[in-house]
């Protein structure tokens, strides 16, 4: 049995689990537990992204390193000009 990365409840043998090669195999989750950790969307077959050993959805992975314009809520690029 392992432990869920979650919600700490117990994984049996014939359970079915979650495994992310990106975060190494000793970390495990029930299906409903592998969630995007800002908006907990449910990530089961969908792109998941890591960053400090944490789940998001691509969305909120964005935003981590490009925000979102307010007024149209699409990625932000701001261009600076090196001189």
């Amino acid at each position: 049995s392992s432990v869920c990365s979650k919600c700490n409840g117990i994984l049996e043998k014939g359970d079915l689990a979650v495994i992310a090669p990106n975060l190494g195999e000793q970390n495990t989750w029930h299906p409903a537990c592998f969630t995007c950790k800002t908006c907990d969307q449910l990530l089961i077959d969908l792109t998941y992204c890591v960053r400090e050993n944490s789940i998001y959805c691509e969305r909120h992975y964005a935003e981590l390193h490009k925000p979102r314009c307010s007024a149209c809520d699409e990625v932000s690029f701001i261009f600076k000009n090196y001189a």
